[in-house]
């Protein structure tokens, strides 16, 4: 050592520390490096996982991740690219969609596992039946922070899955999976329309359809809120459920309407079925406010009738009792 070079503490802690290593600074580094890696295998099995659509949502439906087939998948069916953060509800055009995916979602976050069915567009001309595996995410202590969607190509087994809803076999599983509307636990439009083409034929005529829709929807949700409109949405669901025949089916068509189908039915009896119905929905009060609906039916008689003719002749009896009101 020179003589002009002086030892101080602060010279002996300094070229101390240059030796020393920080515990806790390498431990934020292993700790880096292994979450890295983690990443890195997880993004590998998101994207080798070619049978699989994988996305996963926070509590408010935002994307939080994603592999390329979902998003490949969801450019067909919506039309848009999908980013991290987007949020899925705001993508889709489809009310019925909206509310199917929403319904999904808070039963995940509810805490809830299980299985739905539904088609997707592929490749804007064919159709993939996916089998979607649903399931909360849950943080260190437990609490719901997510949602995750493992969806399997089974398009193969569409004639299979069909053929089971025919001949009644696990029916009830796969209507619970595909054919329930979310919010009111009633069939859905979907159902409907598989329905509605069973009973087409000469065994079940006079077959008809009786519309149902409730009055001033919009006005409800805009004034007093979703929760309002929901909650009359349900009490007509559960109303036009349990009021109807064994062998009629009640289904959700859209956001305020419901259609009805009533076999071996026609005239004066589907004038009282509507009468006895109108009456119990009029009991509804919510807030002070009465529930208004308006019907409107079709019957077809004849095999050289269509359903969409019925249908049509349905709605526009409908529109002509909204115009009265």
């Amino acid at each position: 050592m020179s003589s002009d070079e002086k030892v101080t503490i602060e010279t002996m802690n300094e070229e101390r520390r240059g030796q020393m290593t920080d515990p806790f600074e390498d431990g934020i580094i292993a700790l880096k490096e292994k979450l890295e890696l983690a990443n890195s295998v997880l993004k590998a099995v998101l994207e080798t996982s070619h049978d699989f659509m994988i996305f996963g949502l926070d509590t408010r439906y935002r994307y939080l991740s994603f592999n390329n087939r979902h998003r490949e998948v969801m450019k067909s069916q919506w039309g848009v690219t999908i980013q991290i953060g987007s949020k899925i509800l705001d993508l889709m055009d489809s009310f019925e969609e909206r509310e199917t995916i929403k319904g999904f979602c808070d039963r995940a976050l509810a805490g809830e596992q299980f299985v739905s069915v539904e088609e997707y567009k592929d490749n804007g001309e064919t159709y993939v039946l996916g089998k979607n595996y649903w399931a909360p995410i849950k943080d260190n202590s437990n609490q719901v922070i997510g949602v995750v969607c493992f969806i399997q190509d089974v398009t193969e087994k569409r004639e299979a899955l069909k053929a089971m809803l025919a001949e009644g076999g696990e029916k009830n599983k796969i209507e619970s999976m595909s054919f329930r509307d979310p919010l009111t636990g009633i069939y859905n439009k979907a159902f409907y329309e598989l329905e509605i083409k069973k009973m087409d034929n000469s065994n079940q005529y006079p077959l008809s359809i009786i519309l149902v829709e409730i009055n001033g929807l919009h006005e409800l949700n805009s004034r007093y809120g979703h929760v309002v409109g929901d909650d009359f949405i349900k009490k007509a669901a559960y109303i036009l459920d349990n009021g109807c025949r064994g062998d009629d089916v009640v289904a959700r068509f859209s956001e305020g309407q419901f259609v009805i189908i009533m076999p071996k039915t026609e005239g004066a009896r589907v004038e009282r079925a509507i009468e006895r119905i109108r009456k119990m929905l009029e009991e509804v009060k919510i807030k002070s406010i009465k529930l208004s609906v308006s019907f409107g039916f079709g019957t077809k008689y004849e095999d050289d009738e269509t359903i969409q003719d019925i249908f049509n002749q349905a709605e526009r009896f409908l529109e002509r009792q909204k115009k009265l009101l």
